[in-house]
This record gives structure tokens, C-alpha cells and sequence, in this order.
């Protein structure tokens, strides 16, 4: 793919945590100019000024997916300049994996090169960026902080740093999937104004990551770090001092202006200010606010931007990587900046071919309208749990989120990415022998965990997909790994052929159903019939047809206590498995989708019942001796449930209930019901699927 490229870094600093780097070459012209493109771990292409794109797509650790960007319609006459900003973050997530940074790019008119890394870019290591800072959280990466002070730029008339070829430079594959939509949008206004008043007595969170990002996961010190913009937000009150101002607005030391784009944008923030004196500006955001009094939402992400700007400067300003916001508040830490112009470069799926349907009812059509927002902003090179704190691609969520991509486009190529990404997973111990990761790209946690029941929905999902989106794919392709996991599986059956103690974090869904998966849960071993009969539908092996009838049968006979169905069964000190009292609504969802019965059978009447009558989007409380579900994976269980079961209308009443005016709110569809959490979740896109799928069946759609 690249003729004369080299895969390059600086030297020594390859495998250096949180390091910025600026490539640049410059051509006479650009008729007809392409730009090939791998980095890791991000990179930004700026052409004359001009932003051009914002990459890679990730991909399994040891490989580099290649992007090409034309870049004739960026020219000017005489010199045109081409940069290319590479951030290497180094550190574990669960969003990229740990590989030494490089940049491989060369720039083409036909078969001719013009410039390639290795001969013809200069790299710079520019003091712009601020080295030492907050993680943005656990899942991602770190924060930005710029400054941009005398001067400070992507080059700031810095001397060329020498570089050094990769010594193992990744395989380069294709990328695959649609580029992104890039697309300005601005706010003409400011919600409101305001004055900020320190409080030393204020409560704030600090380092709110949702798990601790320890010395190897990769973190600065917090005493190494100048800047603690997520904590000096919170430890100031807003004073509203006035309501809707057009801009520009003027701003002075503490005082702010809060920003509302009127629903959630995803991309990157863009910034037009003029700094009348040195300055040091923060911008925060958050999904959910309001336009009178920013908050912080619960999402475990430090949701700041920091600018350190010259007096008399006149920046454009644009964060490097994207992020997730309806409001935000811009506020000056010290100086006086008059805030010209305020937007965000969106980072999207292009859904322009999708039209909205007429679904008859304005709710129904609200949510469609949200889920193809959502799933938008979660399907630009993997699918997404949500674009904010994690951009991490977990099994399971993908499972729904196929569902969209399918439904929306008739073709799967972000499908065909994601699960070739878990393909070229090389496992090297950190692993039982034959399992994946729960999400991926991604580094494994400090404890090594892994959901079993998430490598179950991938053998899911790839039967679907064989079936249902890509039939004439190769499948020998899928068989390494789902031999490896079958193999896993084998050796926790105990001798009930019924899965035992699975190993690491065992996972069914978000409740209280999550605290009864040992030691036989029956939720999982009813997941593992669908896996055996999904292994049988790919491979033909009648064998696991076999087997998959005597795991639903003991399943039913241990766990069916004639009305529902109980979660687990615990090995008591004597060897023998007693059947527990917990029941839980996942559970009945779970035996129900994967049990190979027929709940419209006599002796599941009750069960019919429940799930007809008692049980719904918001249960109020009925029955709380069956534990209620939660959103994930619980709500879209009942959903499949819903349709298999041909409660069609039932579905539509659940999903008008669940998803209610989230898009009124937000334009998108959330995490949870409740308000917390992510407000734009990829697997929420799967309500459009379901509910044009009872429409179809009632004859309404």
C-alpha cells in the first residue's frame, strides 16, 4: 500500500507516554494528490491551515489500518504546506491497544510520489501541548491542555527532531469502513452569563475515572500536574448574571458563558476567541445540563478543554480528538477573551441516504429519528458503547448495534471491522487459552478481565451475521476463534454438561440478577445452548445440535421451578448443587430466547403471564420478590423476547415508555432510562430495529 514510506517516530520516543509530534512537508502542488495515511496512536491532517481528517481506524494490536485522503481541493498556488499532528498516548485502555507510536504516510499524484515519511517530512516535538496532565479517564486517554503562548504552535519555529524507523512496524490492512461526516455546526449564542465565585467548601470529584488508572494502566502523578481544570470547575458557584447574549460576548476573569447546541453533538469543539490579555480559558462540557447552570454528568470523564493563550492572540482553536457534549461553559481562569465564535466539528457516521420513515405515531418517530443520531455518532470505525468517556468497542453492544448498521444500509462494513479487528486479536497468556477480550481494541485491565458471556454474544453475532448480512463471507475465516472458545467452554462443563464457574467477571446484565451467576447460572448455560446451536448453524457439526437439546434440558429441569425460572444453583459443602431462590426478569428473558421451549405451552402459562402483564419498561415495583431489569442487557432482551413471542404492540408500548422524550431532550437514545450515565449509547440504536420490525408484522410499516 505505501511504495516508499516508512513507518518513523522520533527518537526515542516511540514508546514515551503522552507524546505529541508534528510532521510536516511542503510541495510546490497538489493536482491530484492523494494522501496514504497509518498512526498510531491518533492523528490530524491539516493542509494549508484547513482541516482534512482526523484518524486512523483502529484496529488489533500489530496492525495499522491505511487511510486515503484526497487533498486537491486543499491546494493553493505556490508552496502548500502539510501537516500532520501524531499523538501517542502509550498508555492501556480500553479504547486502543499499547503499541510504539509511528507515523507511515506518503503523498501521491497516480504512481509518482511526492513526499514520504522516512525521506521527505520534517518532525517536530512542539511545546503546544501540555505533556503532563489528568487522564480524561480510564477507558481513553488523557486530557487536553494547550499552551499557546509566544507563540506556541503545532511547529513554533522549533528545530527538526531526527528520527527512526520502526523496528517492528505494523502490518498495513485496509480500513474498510465509510470515512467520516465532518460537518461545522455553531451556536450563534450564549445561553447565559454569569460570574464564578471560589468555594473551597464546595464537594468536587477528582481523578473521577470508573476504575483506578494505576501506575500500569498509565497515569501522571497528580503532583507532576499544573493544571486540574475538571477540579477548578466544581469549585466554583455560578452566579447567572444574564440570560441569552448573541456573540461575540466579552469575558473577564471568572466569569463564564454557557453554550447549548439544543441537542448532543459529537466532534471536535471549535473555538474563535481573542485574547485581550494573557489568558487561561477552560472549556467544560456535559450531556446534561441546562442553560442556566453547567453541571458535570456522573460519566466518570474529565469533559475539559484548557487554553493558555498570548495576550493580543487571535486563536482558532479545535480540540484534537472528539468528544461529546449538549452544553458547555466556557470560562476564564485569568485574563480577558471575547469569545467570537463557538461549534464543534462533527465526527459521524454519514447517515445523509437514510431516510426517516413515517412510523404513523410522532413518538415512535422521535425515537427512530434518536436512534439513527445515535447510532451515527457509534459507528465511525468500530461500533462504539458510547463517543464520550470510553469509545470502546465491547461484544455484545455490538450484537444490537449490527442490528442498526444492517437495517439502515442493507450492507455491514463497520460490522466486517469490528469483528475482523477481534479476528486478529493475538493472544499472548493474558487469557485462558481460546478466549477474547470483552471489548477490543483494547489493553486488559490490571485484574485480566473478561466477560465469558460477551464471548458467547461474539459466536452470536457471527452467526447472524453469516446468516442474516454476509452469507457468502468466508467462514473459515471466524473458525480459529470460536474453536478456541469452544475449547474454553469444554473445559468448565461439569458433569451435568452444564457450564460451571466460569472464570474472571461473569456478566448476564446490569441488576441485582449480575450478583447470582455462581456457581451453575442458568441465564449463562441457556446463552450457551444459543452459542452451541450458532456453532452448528456455522460449521454443520450435528453433534452440538445434540448437545445444545441436553443443555436446554437439564437447564429446564434444574432451574423451571413450575412457574419461573431460577437463577443459579450453588455446589454445597456435601458436592451437591442446590437450586437457589433468586429469580431474577433476566433470567426469564434469557430461558425464554434460548431455551428451545415454547412458552406458549400450559406449564408456562405464569410465565406468559409475567411477561405480558407484570413485567415491563417501568415495573413500578410489582413483584419485586423477581428482580427487575436494567437497561443493558435486560430491556433489549425483552424486546427480542417481544418480537419472538409476537407481542408486537406490547414492544411499542415498552420502547414509547423506555425511551420516552430522550430525543426531545438530547436527540439521541440513552444508557439507562434513568439520568445518569452515557445519553448516547450505541446498543440504544437497536429500538429502531425493533419497533420497525412490529410495525412490519402489524402491517403498519
Amino acid at each position: 500500500m505505501f511504495q516508499q514510506a516508512k513507518a518513523v517516530f522520533p527518537q526515542a520516543k516511540a514508546n514515551e507516554m503522552h507524546c505529541f509530534v508534528t510532521f510536516r512537508a511542503r510541495l510546490d502542488r497538489l493536482d491530484d494528490a492523494t494522501l496514504y495515511i497509518a498512526a498510531a496512536d491518533f492523528y490530524q491532517v491539516l493542509v494549508n491551515g484547513n482541516f482534512v481528517a482526523f484518524g486512523p481506524a483502529r484496529t488489533a494490536k500489530g496492525y495499522a489500518r491505511v487511510d486515503v485522503l484526497p487533498l486537491e481541493d486543499y491546494a493553493r498556488e505556490g508552496e502548500n504546506e502539510i501537516l500532520i499532528g501524531v499523538i501517542s498516548h502509550h498508555c492501556r485502555s480500553l479504547s486502543t491497544v499499547l503499541q510504539p507510536a509511528f507515523l507511515q504516510a506518503e503523498i501521491r499524484q497516480g504512481e509518482k510520489v511526492l513526499a514520504a515519511t522516512g525521506k521527505d517530512f520534517e518532525a517536530f516535538l512542539p511545546a503546544c501541548r501540555v505533556r503532563k496532565v489528568e487522564r480524561y479517564s480510564a477507558q481513553r486517554h488523557f486530557s487536553e491542555v494547550w499552551d499557546l503562548r509566544d507563540g506556541k504552535d503545532w511547529i513554533a519555529n522549533a528545530l527538526p527532531t531526527p528520527l527512526e524507523e520502526s523496528a517492528q512496524p505494523p502490518k498495513i490492512i485496509d480500513r474498510h469502513v465509510p470515512y467520516p461526516h465532518y460537518e461545522d455546526i455553531h451556536v450563534p449564542s450564549a445561553a447565559s452569563t454569569g460570574k464564578l465565585i471560589y468555594d473551597e467548601a464546595l464537594p468536587y470529584n477528582s481523578l473521577f475515572y470508573s476504575f483506578p488508572a494505576s501506575e500500569r494502566w498509565g497515569c501522571f502523578a497528580y503532583d507532576e500536574i499544573e493544571h486540574h481544570p475538571y477540579e477548578w470547575i466544581q469549585r466554583h458557584h455560578q452566579k447567572k448574571t444574564n440570560g441569552q447574549a448573541n456573540l461575540p460576548v466579552a469575558l473577564s476573569e471568572n466569569e463564564y458563558a454557557i453554550l447549548d447546541f439544543g441537542r448532543i453533538e459529537t466532534g471536535f469543539p471549535l473555538l474563535s476567541l481573542r485574547a485581550e490579555e494573557e489568558s487561561d480559558v477552560i472549556l467544560a462540557f456535559s450531556e446534561d445540563a441546562s442553560p442556566d447552570s453547567f453541571a458535570f454528568t456522573d460519566m466518570h470523564s474529565h469533559n475539559t478543554l484548557e487554553f493558555l493563550l498570548s495576550p493580543e492572540s487571535r486563536p482558532e482553536l479545535m480540540a484534537f480528538e472528539p468528544y461529546v457534549m449538549r452544553y458547555a461553559i466556557l470560562a476564564v481562569k485569568r485574563g480577558r477573551v471575547t469569545l467570537d465564535d463557538f461549534g464543534i466539528k462533527t465526527f459521524v457516521r454519514d447517515t445523509a441516504c437514510v431516510t426517516l420513515p413515517d412510523l404513523g405515531d410522532a413518538d415512535l418517530n422521535a425515537i427512530y429519528r434518536g436512534g439513527v443520531r445515535t447510532f451515527a455518532h457509534n459507528a465511525v470505525d468500530i461500533f462504539t458503547d458510547c463517543p464520550s468517556r470510553e469509545r470502546a468497542g465491547w461484544l455484545c453492544d455490538s450484537y444490537f448495534t449490527a442490528k442498526t448498521e444492517y437495517a439502515l444500509f442493507g450492507e455491514a462494513p463497520v460490522e466486517e471491522a469490528f469483528l475482523e479487528n477481534y479476528r486478529l486479536y493475538p493472544a499472548n497468556g493474558e487469557y485462558p487459552e481460546g478466549v477474547l477480550p470483552m471489548c477490543y481494541p483494547s489493553e486488559p485491565q490490571d485484574n485480566y478481565k473478561f466477560i465469558p458471556q460477551w464471548t458467547m454474544w461474539y459466536i452470536l453475532e457471527v452467526a447472524d451475521y453469516l446468516k442474516n448480512r454476509n452469507p457468502n463471507a468466508d467462514r473459515e475465516l471466524f473458525r480459529p476463534t470460536i474453536d478456541g472458545l469452544m475449547a474454553f467452554y469444554a473445559r468448565h462443563e461439569n458433569a451435568d454438561g452444564l457450564l460451571e464457574r466460569l472464570p474472571s467477571w461473569n456478566f448476564v446484565e446490569w441488576s441485582r440478577a449480575n450478583d447470582w451467576t455462581m456457581d451453575v447460572s442458568y441465564p449463562t448455560n441457556f446463552l450457551y445452548a444459543r452459542v452451541l446451536e450458532c456453532v452448528y448453524e456455522i460449521y454443520g457439526d450435528a453433534s452440538l445440535l445434540e448437545k445444545r437439546d441436553r443443555v436446554q434440558r437439564t437447564a429446564i429441569e434444574q432451574a423451571f421451578d413450575g412457574q419461573v425460572f431460577r437463577d443459579h444453583a450453588i455446589r454445597n459443602a456435601e458436592g451437591k448443587l442446590v437450586l437457589q431462590e433468586d429469580c431474577s426478569e433476566a433470567g426469564q428473558y434469557y430461558a425464554i430466547l434460548f431455551g428451545g421451549f415454547d412458552i406458549r405451552e400450559e406449564r408456562f402459562a405464569k410465565l406468559l403471564d409475567l411477561v405480558c402483564n407484570v413485567f415491563s419498561a417501568n415495573r413500578n415495583g410489582k413483584m419485586p420478590e423477581i428482580a427487575e431489569i436494567n437497561a443493558f442487557i435486560g430491556a433489549y432482551l425483552r424486546l427480542e423476547v417481544l418480537l419472538k413471542i409476537g407481542e408486537y404492540r406490547l414492544l411499542l408500548r415498552d420502547i414509547k415508555e423506555f425511551f420516552g422524550n430522550m430525543e426531545s431532550e438530547t436527540g439521541t437514545l440513552w444508557e439507562y432510562r434513568q439520568r445518569h450515565g452515557s445519553r448516547d449509547h450505541g446498543f440504544a440504536s437497536y429500538a429502531l430495529v425493533a419497533m420497525t420490525e412490529a410495525l412490519k408484522h402489524l402491517g403498519n410499516a
